[in-house]
């Protein structure tokens, strides 16, 4: 599996039209991809910008149905467009076919980083499986909701203006971030770990 290294743009515009990009050129490449998103509404908002491009696609919202476990399935078929939540299809694998295989395999962009680094990896997880070639890459901006736990609306125009398109400070931001966030939700468990044991 090749990890490109991440990009962060300075708007959540930028970003969109990035991820547009890409996928317009692996998809005429004839290369799959499955663009991860982290709300169903992100998932709709880069549902219109594909509509507007002219690039036909699905939806998966993790409905957890057997279409929908279909629609996972046949993500990996030469051209195809699949836009999906964390949750949507787990479980299920990805089938490439042989031309698509030739083509470097299945191709995993994250349009956002989650507040857990192992739902990041279990994204990830879905390209490059079994030995198969495959890609992932991240595309961020610097108006995604995970950079809120810093609390810090100085930090993001300081970045914006010192890196302004995917160098090392800004991907150190969304490490930074993310760990943060972990820690957060580490401390929610244990203080609600006790009142579970009282009930």
């Amino acid at each position: 599996r090749e990890d490109r290294p991440a990009t962060v743009c300075a708007t959540l515009d930028d970003k969109l039209n990035l991820i547009v990009e890409r996928t317009r050129q692996l998809h005429a490449e004839g290369r799959p991809v499955l663009i991860g998103t982290r709300s169903i509404v992100g998932s709709e908002t880069l549902s219109r910008r594909l509509d507007e491009a002219g690039l036909a696609h699905v939806v998966l919202n993790a409905a957890q149905d057997q279409q929908e476990a279909d629609i996972v399935a046949r993500a990996g078929e030469i051209g195809a467009i699949t836009v999906a939540t964390n949750m949507a299809g787990r479980g299920v694998d990805v089938r490439l076919k042989d031309h698509v295989l030739e083509r470097g395999g299945l191709y995993v962009i994250l349009s956002e980083r989650h507040d857990a680094g192992r739902i990041d990896r279990q994204l990830m997880g879905r390209c490059a499986r079994q030995g198969e070639p495959g890609t992932t890459e991240a595309i961020l901006s610097l108006e995604d909701s995970l950079l809120d736990v810093l609390d810090w609306p100085a930090l993001r125009r300081w970045v914006r203006r010192l890196d302004p398109r995917g160098g090392t400070v800004g991907r150190f931001i969304f490490r930074h971030a993310q760990r943060k966030a972990e820690r957060v939700h580490s401390r929610m468990r244990r203080q609600e770990a006790p009142h579970a044991r009282m009930d």
